[in-house]
C-alpha cells in the first residue's frame, strides 16, 4: 500500500489546480516600523526562497474582511503547503497571519477552516453578507433573464 493521495492532492471541498488551494495573508501595522520593517524581510526573502510561489502586491490599507495591512501568498500544492507553512510558521516573527483554504464558502474558510499564527485578528465578516447579498441577486437576475431569453 502506497502513501495517502493527500500528498499529491488535498481534501475536497479544498480546490486542486489552476486556482489556488490554500490562501496565506501575512499582516502588518503600518504605523509601526518594527512590522513593517519585518515584513519587507520576510516578503523579499518569500521572493527568495520561494519563487514558485504566487506572491501578491502589498494592501497599505484594509481590503475585504481584513482589517490591516497585509500580502497575500497562494499555496497550490500539498507539497508548496508542507515546505513552505513550517518555514512561516518559525519566521513569521511579529507579524500575524491568517492561513485558509479555498473550498468555495468564504465565511466558512476565513473563520471555523482558517489557521492562525500570531495574535489573531478580528476580521471584518460583514464583508461575507455583502458578498452573500451580491450573489442572491445575481441568481434572481440569471432566473429573470432566462426567463426572457426562452
Amino acid at each position: 500500500m502506497g502513501p495517502s493521495n493527500s500528498y499529491s492532492q488535498f481534501t475536497s471541498p479544498i480546490r486542486n489546480g489552476d486556482r489556488a488551494s490554500f490562501d496565506v495573508h501575512i499582516y502588518y501595522d503600518r504605523n509601526n516600523d518594527h512590522e513593517v520593517k519585518a515584513m519587507n524581510s520576510i516578503r523579499q526573502t518569500i521572493k527568495d526562497q520561494f519563487p514558485e510561489l504566487a506572491l501578491y502586491p502589498i494592501h497599505d490599507k484594509p481590503v475585504g474582511p481584513h482589517p490591516q495591512p497585509m500580502f497575500e501568498v497562494d499555496l497550490f500544492t500539498p507539497a508548496q503547503f508542507g515546505a513552505f507553512i513550517p518555514w512561516l510558521a518559525i519566521n513569521h516573527g511579529p507579524l500575524s497571519v491568517l492561513i485558509h483554504p479555498n473550498t468555495g464558502n468564504s465565511r466558512r474558510d476565513h473563520t471555523k477552516n482558517a489557521m492562525w499564527m500570531g495574535h489573531k485578528l478580528d476580521l471584518r465578516l460583514d464583508v461575507f453578507d455583502k458578498e452573500a447579498e451580491m450573489d442572491e441577486v445575481a441568481r434572481r437576475l440569471e432566473d429573470v433573464l432566462g426567463e426572457n431569453t426562452s
